[in-house]
């Protein structure tokens, strides 16, 4: 199968050069210099220097990738892993050690749809045309990847934000970043764009909870529906998945979809990085993978899930 629509990851320009103010800065320290080297008229005895205080220590800024990394287990040529997707729903994978699926990291993703639309009073009434569709991704190095060294627009909710959409992509729209412990969750809007009421509805509706073992599940209220497993939008599967990988060329998707191998064709959606080099149906789940030819053979003749 081929992949669905593309999630684009979020790039941007740096900050502008001030380069005169550089070198005015420069300019004026050069000459305190010089003064301080001429010899002084004043004879007398200089006045002690103070002790010199604490100095503040500037913490390195380290970039995370926003992915959970669960323990797998098992010896010799086979390993178990243990997952939770989105919806809170769970399953058990097996596969030859060889693969190192623990080692990628999961995201999760899932679409969600906003049954209405804003008012002035921000008020929310149904409009009849289906609502407001948008997908949640977890970006891979979070904040800092959707930033892209650019500032904030603004705060949302105490724990939303909103950010810049990518340059050179004309139907993107702004980002809202969701927070949710270390995780980072992000909504890509279109260039038409949310009204603000719209975006704080988002904002105050999708809710998160981490597990005991690190994954992130989702939920909503209000007039905000989280997309259910096996749920299509225009051929895409758009139901909760998890996505192994991303950092390297390797990357598994694995979405519950009940009754898989009656569903028809489908696709799912991945990054500009990564295409889909095939997939497969099996026990209630969809499975595609990409990277190197025996990672994909592998991947999608060895893998083995089941629901817990």
């Amino acid at each position: 199968m081929t992949a669905g629509r593309v999630d684009i990851i979020e790039q941007g320009p740096r900050g502008p050069r001030r380069a005169g103010i550089a070198v005015l800065v420069a300019v004026v320290s050069l000459v305190g210099l010089l003064i301080g080297l001429l010899p002084s008229r004043d004879t007398s005895r200089p006045a002690p220097e103070p002790e010199p205080g604490p100095v503040p220590v500037r913490e390195a800024v380290t970039v995370k990738p926003n992915a959970v990394y669960p323990e797998a287990r098992g010896t010799g040529g086979t390993r178990t892993l243990r997952v939770t997707f989105p919806d809170g729903s769970r399953a058990e994978l097996t596969y030859p050690a060889g693969l190192n699926l623990a080692s990628l990291g999961a995201r999760p993703y899932i679409g969600g749809t906003l049954t209405g639309d804003g008012t002035a009073d921000g008020a929310l009434t149904a409009n009849g045309k289906g609502g407001v569709f948008r997908v949640l991704t977890a970006p891979l190095y979070g904040e800092a990847e959707t930033a892209a060294g650019r500032p904030m627009i603004r705060p949302l909710t105490g724990g939303v934000t909103l950010w810049p959409g990518p340059l050179g992509v004309d139907t993107a729209g702004p980002v809202l970043l969701f927070a949710f412990g270390d995780w980072r969750i992000a909504l890509q809007d279109e260039r038409a764009g949310m009204t603000f009421e719209q975006r704080l509805a988002w904002a105050e509706n999708l809710r998160g909870t981490l597990t005991p073992d690190g994954f992130l599940t989702l939920s909503a209220g209000g007039p905000l529906r989280l997309s259910r497993p096996g749920e299509i939008r225009d051929g895409v599967l758009v139901g909760p998945q998890l996505w192994l990988g991303g950092l390297s060329r390797r990357m598994l998707v694995l979405a519950p979809v009940p009754d898989c191998e009656r569903q028809g064709r489908a696709s799912v959606a991945l990054d500009p990085r990564h295409t889909v080099s095939g997939s497969a149906c099996r026990a209630g789940f969809y499975l595609a993978a990409s990277g190197d030819e025996s990672f994909v053979r592998s991947a999608l003749r060895d893998v083995r899930i089941r629901a817990r």
